[in-house]
């Protein structure tokens, strides 16, 4: 009976630990811990630069004008001793003065957009786009503020440094603009990282921490207690701003973006998993989520590639892109190096279509590595957009250009891509 009893202990213990094996592994890994890596660079076909493009942390592909948008700090010093959202809160009597750029996918060119009716400061981070059906030419652009809290004093026990608020904008299409049209405050936009535009009056955004600095924010992290962190869905009008928590059990919870069929792509960015959800309900606003991958990198903004020209060979290549930290101590280390050397190593992962229409996939190993930087080249990855080259004028070749930002890197990269190289 004893040789049994032993028998039945050691078998449920190494259950156990193959058990436990894996998600160890697997955070630990986004902490940096990668033994059997190769350390080489995964770079694509050719790298540019876009130019005015510092500290830009999110990115935006509008298709019905075909450009990309993002918002952008500008200044790397003030980037790097103001920025809530990375834990930089050194210098709230200097926060940046931030802008909206608008890239040419096909040209590499950048435009700063004039903000009109705004004075600033504009400490940017998350933004989303919303067109409506009836007016392809207007874009309403949804972005994170991280305004310094002016009832904030040392020694304060009840305010915190900052007071995030969204500002909402609105831009014509090819204009040099974008008109300020309202800043949206609520007290459950407490710590804002990213917004999905639902509306030109409704948006989901997404609240990554709790504690905004000290040890309970590291704690929080590494605890991953789910109701520290939410979702928030917001609606409003001329006279008032409504909000209800849509989810509440995805720990530090971070990026929003749209999957197919109105599906909600959101990243759990210390956790490096990747949500499929759905949008929230019309009777009690909450959202449901259908499964979950895990990614090996701190997952930041997840976007999904519709690939325009899948008749074209008859592939398909449209999956998600899951951008983030390749070693997330490293960031904390080097963030704040006021020389802007200390490298910040980062990832972009591709995930096929599949993997967010089937939970019974096994996402893990269809995920795969398609960008690798060592920090040095963009020091950190914080969002990766693919935007496809017509074959029609590429000789055929299916290729693409993938876009990388970085919150504290000086230029946003492109880097052209072979599709049947890189994400088969």
């Amino acid at each position: 009976m004893m040789a049994v009893s032993l028998y039945f202990i050691v078998t449920l213990l190494g259950a156990l630990g193959a058990w436990l094996y894996t998600p160890v592994r697997h955070f630990t890994t986004i902490l940096g811990f990668r033994p059997f890596e190769s350390a080489a660079n995964i770079h694509g076909i050719e790298t540019n630069f876009i130019p005015d493009t510092a500290a830009c942390e999110d990115l935006e592909y509008h298709a019905p004008s075909g450009m990309l948008y993002t918002a952008c700090v500008g200044d790397l010093e003030r980037a790097r001793t103001w920025m809530p959202g990375a834990g930089a809160l050194e210098r709230p009597d200097r926060p940046p003065f931030g802008t909206i750029v608008v890239i040419d996918p096909t040209t590499l060119k950048s435009q700063k957009l004039t903000l009109e009716n705004f004075k600033g400061p504009f400490s940017t981070h998350g933004i989303s786009l919303y067109t409506p059906p009836s007016n392809p030419d207007v874009v309403y652009v949804y972005a994170i503020n991280h305004l310094p809290n002016p009832r904030w004093t040392l020694g304060s026990k009840t305010e915190g440094r900052a007071a995030s608020q969204v500002e909402l904008f609105v831009h014509t299409i090819g204009s040099k603009t974008a008109r300020h049209l309202r800043s949206i405050i609520h007290p459950m936009i407490r710590t804002p990282n990213d917004l999905l535009a639902i509306s030109e009056n409704e948006f989901l955004v997404t609240n990554d921490h709790y504690y905004r600095e000290g040890w309970m924010r590291s704690i929080e992290e590494l605890v991953r207690y789910t109701s520290w962190t939410d979702l928030v869905h917001v609606r409003f009008d001329d006279q008032s701003v409504d909000a209800a928590v849509a989810l509440d059990s995805i720990p530090t919870n971070n990026g929003l973006g749209w999957g197919p069929d109105q599906q909600v792509v959101i990243s759990d960015a210390v956790g490096g998993n990747v949500y499929f959800a759905s949008l929230p309900s019309t009777e009690n606003r909450t959202m449901t989520v259908s499964h979950y991958i895990p990614i090996d990198c701190v997952v930041d903004n997840a976007n999904y590639f519709a690939d325009p020209y899948a008749g074209v060979d008859g592939k398909d290549y449209s999956g998600y892109l899951m951008p983030g930290l390749a070693d997330a101590t490293q960031f904390v280390r080097s963030y704040g190096d006021p020389e802007f050397k200390a490298p910040m190593s980062g990832h972009v992962w591709y995930l096929p279509a599949i993997a967010g229409k089937n939970r019974d996939v096994n996402g893990k190993k269809l995920s795969k590595l398609i960008f690798k930087d060592d920090g040095y080249t963009i020091r950190s990855v914080t969002t990766a957009i693919l935007v496809a080259i017509d074959p029609a004028k590429n000789g055929g070749k299916r290729e693409g250009w993938l876009f990388v930002t970085s919150v504290i890197g000086a230029q946003m990269l492109a880097n052209r891509i072979d599709f049947e190289t890189a994400l088969v």
